[in-house]
């Protein structure tokens, strides 16, 4: 196979066990299709934002969660507790999600059983993202709608079970999936120098009904979404509307534009990802553009919210300020007086 000048040469070693011809063919023309689409696509260009964005969360990230965890106010309320698993997810994405780019670039291969655990790992971090964002807007719902009751609804104990189970629900789609394909491959130690979902999925004897798991639970989990922050937001108006806290441009409806526009950039790309992936799967668009739309929206949609939230909730949350800028203080402080 040839490449333009300066592109590099991407190799997979296929499955020693794959005897039949057309089998060998059709995983032969499917990787070459791939590996064609990377060389001829640069999508290389597209590691500059993702490792912007790497940057900015790595920077802001870590602080927020220091903040929150060494104040003891904050470890007890909800909403906290949510943005903490929150912002610990959106960090596993965004490292592992570079870590596998980077190999994929460099062409580095690794094991089919590595690569698929790597990206069910990925998979589960960010459908617990998505949840845990959900779960936030249904909080302050309930903390407007029933203040009285709120601490009692929501205690400290009953946000981490809550946190537990929506780790638990996250990881029911990608573990069925993950466990199918360790169970029906034939060689999982065979090297892929690819780490991509499609590839996975097309080396799977169970192809079309592994396809189908993803695609129907992508399609649930957005519809539950869809249905409690639209229903959260809506009866959230009502019961204050009267108040006046949306008139002008107060900071109610300053954090709801903020809110919705990372919940855009939350659930727009996967939308567009299942999209791509079922017009693919129907030979509407090529591979080079099914490369380009996968490799835009990990690289840059996905990463976006990650990088941005731990600045827009540091800065949102009064208390998490404050106790930033104390533990800055406090740094500061220790520097001037070393001795103390």
């Amino acid at each position: 196979m040839k490449f333009l000048p300066g592109e590099e040469l991407v190799t997979v070693q296929f499955n020693a066990n794959l005897s039949h011809p057309v089998e060998l063919h059709f995983h032969h023309k499917i990787i070459q299709a791939w590996v064609n689409a990377l060389g001829q696509s640069k999508t290389n260009i597209l590691m500059v934002p993702l490792l912007i964005c790497l940057f900015a969360s790595l920077l802001a990230t870590p602080v927020v969660l220091m903040a929150i965890f060494s104040n003891n106010s904050l470890r007890q309320e909800t909403r906290y507790l949510l943005l903490a698993n929150t912002l610990v997810n959106d960090l596993i994405y965004s490292v592992l999600n570079t870590f596998i780019d980077i190999l994929n670039a460099a062409g580095v291969g690794m094991p089919r059983i590595v690569c698929e655990t790597l990206l069910y790992v990925l998979t589960v971090a960010y459908c617990n993202g998505i949840l845990t964002v959900t779960a936030m807007v249904v909080d302050t719902y309930v903390a407007v709608g029933w203040p009285l009751h709120y601490p009692s609804l929501l205690s400290q104990s009953r946000t981490l079970k809550v946190i537990l189970c929506i780790w638990i629900v996250s990881a029911v789609a990608p573990s069925v999936i993950y466990l199918l394909t360790l169970a029906t491959q034939q060689n999982p130690l065979s090297t892929l120098s690819i780490c991509i979902l499609p590839i996975i999925f097309m080396f799977s004897v169970l192809r079309l009904p592994l396809l189908k798991i993803y695609y129907s639970f992508t399609v649930i989990y957005f519809l539950i979404c869809l249905v409690l922050i639209s229903s959260s937001y809506i009866m959230l108006y009502y019961k204050t509307k009267t108040s006046g806290i949306w008139s002008g441009n107060s900071r109610a409806r300053q954090t709801f534009v903020i809110h919705s526009m990372l919940l855009f950039f939350y659930f727009f790309p996967l939308l567009v990802l299942v999209a791509g992936g079922a017009l693919q799967e129907l030979d509407l668009i090529s591979y080079v553009t099914g490369l380009w739309i996968n490799m835009s929206m990990a690289n840059m949609l996905m990463m976006l919210p990650k990088a941005v939230s731990p600045y827009v909730y540091a800065l949102r949350y009064r208390e998490v300020t404050k106790t930033i800028q104390s533990l800055s203080l406090l740094r500061h402080i220790r520097r001037v007086n070393p001795t103390e």
